[in-house]
């Protein structure tokens, strides 16, 4: 999926997640790549919600009332997803 590219996107597209690589120690554990992992994908989902919501209101404010409305609505889809994610991410740094 592509981004329209505009001046108003709020994130960076950075593929750098401070990970550390140090090829001397031992490869992070499944667990620890859960982890990080699922830390980006709720930060970037907050992300895309900020714009979700910056976009409907410069859409309502057009006069696109009807395609602001299903941003919204997208929006709260994005909350639903973060929170399967952040429940996800319980279950991962509780596990042994």
């Amino acid at each position: 999926m592509s981004h329209p590219h505009d001046h108003d996107h709020s994130h960076e597209h950075s593929h750098d997640h401070d990970h550390h690589h140090h090829h001397e120690s031992a490869p992070l554990s499944l667990k620890e790549q859960l982890a990080t992992l699922i830390a980006h994908w709720v930060d970037h989902n907050e992300s895309h919600k900020g714009n979700y919501l910056t976009w409907a209101e410069r859409a309502r404010e057009g006069g696109f009332a009807e395609a602001a409305a299903l941003i919204e609505e997208i929006a709260g889809m994005t909350d639903a997803v973060t929170d399967k994610l952040k429940q996800a991410q319980e279950k991962v740094h509780t596990a042994p």
